[in-house]
C-alpha cells in the first residue's frame, strides 16, 4: 500500500513539473541571467556526464537533486576547484549534516574572472585600473525519507552577480524527489532547479548626470538613474534514471568485488534545447572508480571520463575524485573535488 502511494505521489510531482515547465517551453536562447548555474559541481558526477538527477548520493549531489543526499548517514565536507575556460576559476563547497528527521546541506559555488584592466574608447590600451567580475551562489538544502522507497529535497538559493560597480541579486529554489522502484537497483529522480526571481543590475555607475529640461537654458543637472534589463534565471526540468546493474546489496546483480552503475538524464530548459545525458561508473572492492558519459545536444561538451579513489584513514573516509571534459573548440576543463567522511 504505502509502495502504491509513493507511486502516485511521484507521479502527481511529475506532473506538476511537466507543467510548469512547459508554461517556458519557448526557446531563448541567452536570453538568462546567471549562466554560471549551468555548471556542474563535483568531478564524479560531471565524469558521469552529469547524469546524476536519480542519484544524487553524496555531497555535491545536491546541486543535481537535492533528495540524493537524504541517503547521506555521516557528516560529510566536499569541495572542488575547475580552471574554467578564458582563465576563469570555478569553485565549490559543500557540508552534509545528518539529523533523525531529516538532512541538511549547507553549500555554495563561486565563479570568478580574475582581475581584469578596464580599458576605454580613449584608453583602448589599458587605464591601470582592474576590476572583477564574481558569480555567486549560497543555499541551504533539507531532505528526507518520506516512505521506505522515496526521498524528497528542496534547496534555498540566494544568486548574485557582480562586475565593478554593479551587482544582481535574487532567490530561487529546487525541489527534487528520488523514488526506488520494484526493479532491483533501478530508480527515477526528477528535479525543478531555479525556480525563483528575475535579475536586474544595478549600481554607482548608472548615476549619470542629465538636464531634464533641455529646452529650458539655465538648468542646473539633476542625478538620475540608467535602468537595466532584467533577465530570468536558468530554469530546467530533469528527469533521471538510474540502475545499479552489479552492486554489493541492492543491485539487479549481487556482487561483493565489482559495482556497475549506468545514468540517463533528460533535461527541459526555459532558455534552449532539450539535451540528454548518458553516464556510467564503474567500482573496484567499493574504493577504485572508473565513469565515463556523452551529452547529447550540446553545442560544445560532449565526451566526458574520470577516476575515482577512496580511501579509509580510522574512522574517516577521504575520497578524491578527477574529471577530464571535451569541451570541443573551447579548452578542456580538468575537474577535481575531494571529500571527507566523518
Amino acid at each position: 500500500m504505502k509502495n502504491h502511494k509513493s507511486c502516485k505521489f511521484v507521479l502527481m510531482i511529475c506532473g506538476l513539473f511537466l507543467i510548469i515547465s512547459m508554461a517556458h517551453s519557448f526557446d531563448k536562447v541567452g536570453t538568462t541571467a546567471a549562466p554560471f548555474l549551468k555548471i556542474e559541481c563535483g568531478a564524479r558526477p560531471v565524469a558521469m556526464g552529469g547524469s546524476f538527477v536519480a542519484l544524487a548520493n553524496d555531497a555535491l549531489g545536491v546541486y543535481y537533486n537535492p533528495a540524493g543526499f537524504a541517503e547521506v548517514q555521516n557528516l560529510l565536507v566536499s569541495g572542488g576547484h575547475t580552471r574554467w575556460f578564458a582563465d576563469l576559476t570555478y569553485n565549490y563547497a559543500s557540508c552534509v549534516i545528518p539529523t533523525r528527521k531529516f538532512n541538511v546541506c549547507l553549500w555554495g559555488t563561486f565563479l570568478s574572472s580574475g582581475d581584469m584592466e578596464i580599458t576605454t574608447i580613449e584608453e583602448p590600451e589599458g587605464t591601470d585600473q582592474y576590476y572583477r567580475y564574481t558569480d555567486g551562489l549560497l543555499s541551504v538544502s533539507l531532505s528526507a525519507f518520506i516512505s521506505e522507497f522515496l526521498s524528497v529535497g528542496v534547496s534555498g538559493k540566494y544568486i548574485q552577480q557582480s562586475i565593478f560597480h554593479e551587482s544582481a541579486a535574487t532567490v530561487a529554489f529546487d525541489i527534487g524527489s528520488i523514488f526506488r522502484t520494484p526493479i532491483k537497483g533501478a530508480r527515477i529522480g526528477m528535479c525543478l532547479v531555479n525556480y525563483g526571481g528575475r535579475m536586474q543590475l544595478a549600481g554607482s555607475d548608472l548615476i549619470v548626470q542629465t538636464d531634464p529640461w533641455p529646452d529650458f537654458r539655465g538648468n542646473p543637472d539633476a542625478e538620475a538613474r540608467l535602468s537595466t534589463e532584467s533577465f530570468p534565471l536558468p530554469m530546467a526540468f530533469k528527469l533521471g534514471l538510474a540502475w545499479d546493474l552489479i552492486n554489493t546489496e541492492g543491485g539487479l546483480f549481487d556482487n561483493k568485488i565489482h559495482r556497475f552503475t549506468i545514468a540517463l538524464d533528460g533535461i527541459h530548459p526555459n532558455d534552449g534545447k532539450e539535451k540528454l545525458q548518458l553516464g556510467c561508473e564503474y567500482g573496484l572492492y567499493n574504493t577504485l572508480f572508473l565513469r565515463g558519459g556523452y551529452k547529447f545536444n550540446y553545442d560544445t561538451q560532449k565526451y566526458t571520463v574520470g577516476a575515482g579513489i577512496n580511501m579509509q584513514i580510522g574512522r574517516r573516509i577521504i575520497s578524491i575524485d578527477y574529471a577530464f571534459v571535451d569541451m570541443d573548440v573551447l579548452d578542456s576543463t580538468h575537474r577535481i573535488s575531494v571529500t571527507l567522511g566523518l
